[in-house]
């Protein structure tokens, strides 16, 4: 009876002893991913960012957006001046996850310029700090007819 009393209690220290071992190794991550996004129109001073640079050059971008501009039945159809604001998110891989377009126009126009911007190759992602960061930039657009 007293070697299986002392079997139980070794047995018992070795697991509490094993369950605190355990528990010193596991490794509780406190930091949380950075998913803060930078206005481009807003960032203070206090810090060093560099933009997101855009994929193309002004006159490539200016030859891009004119090809699939001539190409759409939407924008041809629209013959009014119009008006647009597109605001993109830049994730840290330069990739674009979210697209807000606003302005004068019917929303087949506001689609139709996003749907164009989407095909667009991924931005140089932008750095806060030297380290990438997540940023929101505007684009405008302006179309008159005459």
């Amino acid at each position: 009876m007293k070697k299986q009393i002392i079997l139980m209690l070794s047995l018992l220290i070795l697991i509490t002893l094993g369950q605190k071992a355990k528990a010193q190794n596991t490794v509780k991550v406190t930091t949380e991913a950075d998913t803060t996004v930078y206005d481009e129109r807003t960032l203070s001073g206090e810090h060093v960012y560099k933009i997101p640079q855009f994929p193309l050059s002004n006159e490539d971008f200016n030859h891009f957006l004119h090809n699939h501009y001539q190409a759409s039945n939407v924008i041809q159809k629209n013959r009014l001046y119009t008006k647009l604001k597109v605001v993109m998110t830049i994730e840290k891989d330069g990739s674009i996850s979210k697209y807000e377009a606003t302005g004068t126009g019917t929303q087949a126009m506001r689609n139709e310029i996003v749907r164009i911007l989407k095909l667009l190759p991924k931005y140089t992602p932008g750095t806060r700090d030297g380290q990438p960061a997540r940023f929101r930039l505007s684009q405008p657009f302006e179309f008159k007819y005459e």
